[in-house]
């Protein structure tokens, strides 16, 4: 009798402690999950207007959201290529990006960068 009372307490400890564990992770799931969302769809500036910076862009007409990430952080002009990179796949201007050179600011915002690159012809065109 004092066996099996050992055995249903242990089993309930191990079960509880299995269900904590599973609520963690879901939380930290779903934490990262929220901010990387949020990240992408809440477009921010990396300074503000007045401390903004002007930064001149080269782009070709078929580049590729990727490549346009990487340029774009390697400039400074976005905190996290890859929330870049997914802002661009999202975005309406994924692939309708017109060659040129660009000059474009720490100011703007990422949708606005990508207006300026699909509508101008830059400064070499």
């Amino acid at each position: 009798m004092k066996n099996k009372s050992v055995r249903v307490i242990l089993s309930m400890l191990l079960n509880i402690c299995i269900v904590t564990v599973g609520v963690f992770i879901i939380y930290a799931a779903g934490s990262r999950a929220y901010t990387f969302g949020h990240n992408i769809f809440d477009e921010e500036a990396i300074d503000t207007t007045e401390n903004a910076r002007q930064v001149e862009i080269t782009i070709s007409d078929n580049i590729s959201a990727k490549q346009l990430s990487s340029m774009l952080y390697q400039k400074g002009l976005c905190k996290d290529k890859t929330i870049m990179y997914f802002q661009i796949m999202l975005s309406d201007y994924n692939k309708k990006f017109v060659g040129g050179t660009y000059t474009l600011n720490s100011g703007m915002k990422p949708s606005d960068m990508f207006k300026v690159m699909c509508t101008d012809k830059g400064e070499d065109n």
